[in-house]
């Protein structure tokens, strides 16, 4: 049996199952509207079970065709392909967790104090000249301090604080974890 034989017995399998779902679905809601609501609720909770171990097989199948493509396309020497219709390119991502909020909000913020023209003022007590930006720090340092205890921060937007705070590599700030798949886009 060719490549193309076995994928097109795949997707008369999944047209199968799809139909049998479905019909199985309309069972379970015909019990429902003739009054056998507990038949139906166990029905539907079945087919949710299966559904979940249907999704967790073809999961696990995508977890280990994806790298294999990867690969096969290292091998080839390619980082895009065409197959049929089918553009196939090789694509890096970073996922970025455990972001260190405190360190990265004080550095937004310092910045961006950093981008005012600095003014100074006269301490009517002392006379002694202060600047602008250690009469606001108090302040600000507060604002902060809220912010962190109120917001739940998951990302941040790297390409921004690399623009907003220069020298920063925002990838010393949390776990990084690359990935290498194979992306299919239709033409």
């Amino acid at each position: 049996m060719t490549y193309n034989e076995k994928i097109l017995d795949i997707q008369d399998h999944a047209d199968t199952l799809r139909t049998m779902m479905a019909d199985y679905l309309k069972a379970a809601q015909a019990d429902a509207e003739s009054g056998n609501l507990e038949a139906s609720s166990e029905g539907m909770v079945w087919l949710l079970e299966a559904l979940g171990d249907i999704k967790a097989q073809v999961r696990e199948v995508d977890s280990e065709t994806n790298p294999s493509l990867v690969t096969v396309m290292d091998q080839m020497g390619e980082r895009r392909f065409e197959v049929g219709s089918t553009m196939i390119e090789r694509k890096v991502s970073n996922y970025r967790s455990n972001w260190q909020n405190q360190v990265l909000v004080r550095a937004v913020v310092n910045t961006a104090l950093d981008d005012i023209e600095p003014r100074d003022y006269v301490d009517q007590e002392t006379g002694a000249m202060i600047s602008e930006r250690e009469i606001v720090a108090p302040w600000m340092d507060a604002v902060v301090e809220r912010l962190l205890e109120c917001a739940a921060f998951r990302d941040w937007r790297v390409t921004a604080l690399r623009a907003r705070v220069p020298g920063m590599d925002p990838d010393n700030f949390c776990d990084v974890k690359r990935s290498v798949k194979a992306v299919l886009r239709r033409s």
